[in-house]
């Protein structure tokens, strides 16, 4: 009987042996997570930068635009102005020089003369304008 009653108790005595208690772990494992937390917002550290400037805040400036009719009679209305063709030709060289990117807008009647648009425009690219326009 001494026997049996060894035996059994050497049975329970490798069960209580081959469980192992985790308390102490979750335990230290917690304490370390409370640690992490606290701490955590302490170590966030402030990077200045230096951004750079944009050029956005103005508005881009729109170049000057002149418009010219061309009218069926050969006539030249500069911006509602008559004038002659000579007469163009300085008003043009005066706006090319104020702002080289001048816009000329042309417009023609639908009778007009296609050689007096094509002096109109001989003239223009004599004063300088680069940027043309053309319309109805």
């Amino acid at each position: 009987m001494k026997e049996c009653a060894m035996a059994s108790s050497a049975v329970s005595q490798d069960r209580v042996v081959s469980e192992m208690n985790i308390t102490p772990l979750v335990d230290v494992m917690l304490v370390l997570l409370v640690i992490f937390m606290v701490s955590a917002p302490l170590m966030t550290r402030e990077v200045t930068a230096q951004l750079p400037q944009t050029a956005d805040s103005f508005a881009p400036i729109k170049p000057p635009q002149l418009r010219l009719e061309v009218a069926d009679d050969g006539s030249y209305r500069l911006d509602g102005r008559p004038m002659s063709l000579s007469e163009l030709g300085a008003r043009l060289q005066e706006s090319v020089i104020t702002d080289p990117r001048t816009v000329l807008d042309v417009h023609a009647t639908s009778g007009a003369d296609y050689q007096y648009v094509v002096s109109a425009l001989a003239e223009a690219r004599n004063q300088g304008v680069s940027n043309l326009s053309i319309g109805r």
